[in-house]
């Protein structure tokens, strides 16, 4: 097989032999592929400072099986990441290589993800934009979250509160019932809505969408997820949320 300069985001890469990498790329219409960047470690390769995660390049690759050969590297731009967007960064593309199967094609997962990288980079805070990005990949992957309406197909009403479960969606429960663990109506509305301007709200959201991807993630941890965890918690505290009329 052979591929011309297929957009793509580089999700990581680890060195490989002397001089070499091992880059795994998400690209817009062939998905996850592993290829081999042969010499690309070498002082004189025009491609040693490209291949970044986060780099948006055009790829061109050829080969079968498991890992292709990279042929040639246009590069397009690199969405440059530091603190907790980094973390987010490094979070994100985490989920996509547990979740993706190789040349399983998603271009809208490529675009919510490029989106993504492009919101943070310009400064928006990463634990918002995160939630969203979770949201999708659900969607997208074949397990969305019924927002707008419970297991019951009963619209979500703002002031009541529901449990979530994994087979089902969310349930309505007693409002005496505050030792379960809970998410309000009106998180699930702003969740639906793109906006999650409230605090609490928010750490609704991420424990719900955290809940939801447990599952398909299996029992091995997430490598980012102890130092995603202390991002959470330093930002919830220094990082300030965007204000209550902000319509993004």
């Amino acid at each position: 097989m052979r591929v011309e300069l297929q957009p793509a985001l580089v999700l990581h890469r680890r060195a490989w032999r002397d001089t070499s990498f091992i880059v795994e790329a998400f690209t817009r219409e062939h998905g996850r592929v592993g290829l081999a960047a042969k010499g690309a470690r070498r002082a004189r390769s025009r491609w040693r400072g490209l291949l970044e995660p986060f780099s948006r390049l055009d790829l061109s690759w050829a080969g079968a099986g498991e890992l292709y050969t990279l042929r040639d590297i246009e590069y397009v731009t690199r969405y440059a990441l530091a603190g907790n967007a980094l973390m987010g960064g490094l979070y994100a593309s985490e989920l996509i290589m547990r979740l993706t199967a190789r040349d399983d094609p998603h271009p809208r997962l490529f675009d919510t993800f490029e989106a993504l990288l492009h919101t943070m980079a310009a400064g928006a805070p990463a634990i918002v934009a995160l939630r969203f990005f979770e949201r999708d990949l659900l969607d997208e992957l074949g397990y969305g979250l019924t927002l707008t309406h419970d297991a019951l197909d009963v619209p979500i009403e703002a002031d009541t509160r529901y449990r979530y479960d994994p087979e089902s969606g969310v349930w309505p429960i007693a409002k005496s019932a505050d030792n379960q663990p809970s998410v309000t109506g009106a998180t699930l509305i702003d969740l639906a809505n793109g906006r999650l301007t409230q605090r609490p709200r928010l750490h609704e959201a991420r424990d719900l969408l955290q809940a939801a991807l447990a599952p398909h993630l299996g029992s091995k941890p997430l490598k980012s997820v102890a130092t995603l965890k202390a991002m959470q918690q330093f930002a919830d505290t220094r990082q300030p949320l965007p204000r209550t009329d902000d319509r993004r």
